[in-house]
């Protein structure tokens, strides 16, 4: 077998000169290129630092201004009037009137065979209260009158003074019992007997001053006027003052609280 000595020299030759040129080379680092920063868009403005939520007060509602319910007397506002003859507390929504009475002969009050000598103070009970009207030739003209209205016109306080001529001072004095009392209903309502229709009578003094108070209450289907009313009449020395608060049946009861609190409120001198 014969051998190349040539050829094998050559061959190993190739070899080592390829290797060398492998090892010679070497890899080139792979560098992250850097990122390009975008230019601001024109006209946006940089990002606003957010602000704490406003804080949004909300105003009450107020209802539309209301009378006070005069049941509730917790919640009525009181004002007090008062004057030379006398005060008293009467709620704030009420209106006040002052006025003069002249009193006038009635020819059929001295006729006993009628019955119909109310028709001369009529029209002065319908639209005054149920005070004196006859006239006296021991009084000084003219009478006072105060009056209270409620704002709807369902209730009505009132006044009514008499002066006394100075001759006649300290000769009235009102009789412990219910006489006068019945007398006065009587003439008043000609006709209608006062048994069943005056409660609550009380007769009582302070100071000086003499005073009865008593309830009426008339049928709801009476021609007369007032239905229903309390009444408070005072005899001093020199003067005779007749409260009344006036309505119907039905609010006579219902406002019983704000009468007795408008009642129980009336003051007058002692020397008065």
């Amino acid at each position: 077998m014969k051998t190349y000595p040539g050829l094998f020299l050559i061959f190993l030759c190739i070899i080592i000169i390829f290797s060398a040129g492998c090892t010679s080379q070497k890899a080139s680092p792979v560098t992250t290129p850097e990122p390009t920063p975008l230019p601001a868009a024109a006209g946006i403005p940089p990002p606003l630092t957010p602000e704490p939520p406003a804080i949004i007060t909300l105003e009450p509602t107020i209802p539309p201004t209301q009378e006070t319910d005069p049941t509730n007397v917790s919640e009525i506002k009181f004002l007090q009037y008062s004057d030379g003859d006398f005060s008293v507390d009467y709620p704030s929504t009420w209106t006040v009137t002052n006025s003069t009475y002249f009193p006038y002969h009635c020819e059929s009050i001295l006729d006993d065979s009628r019955n119909d000598y109310h028709v001369c103070f009529e029209n002065e009970t319908k639209s005054i209260g149920p005070f004196y009207y006859w006239e006296n030739d021991k009084y000084k003209k003219p009478y006072r009158i105060v009056t209270f209205t409620s704002a709807d016109g369902k209730l009505k306080f009132a006044s009514f003074t008499i002066d006394f001529l100075e001759t006649m001072a300290g000769n009235y004095m009102l009789k412990p019992n219910m006489d006068w009392t019945k007398a006065q209903f009587e003439a008043r309502y000609p006709g209608m007997l006062s048994t069943g229709y005056i409660t609550n009578y009380k007769y009582f003094q302070s100071g000086n001053a003499l005073t009865s108070t008593f309830d009426v209450n008339l049928p709801d289907d009476s021609k007369y006027y007032p239905k229903a009313y309390t009444e408070k009449a005072i005899v001093t020395v020199h003067h005779a003052v007749t409260f009344a608060f006036m309505t119907d049946n039905e609010n006579f009861k219902k406002y019983k609280s704000l009468k007795e609190r408008m009642v129980s409120s009336i003051k007058i001198d002692d020397k008065w």
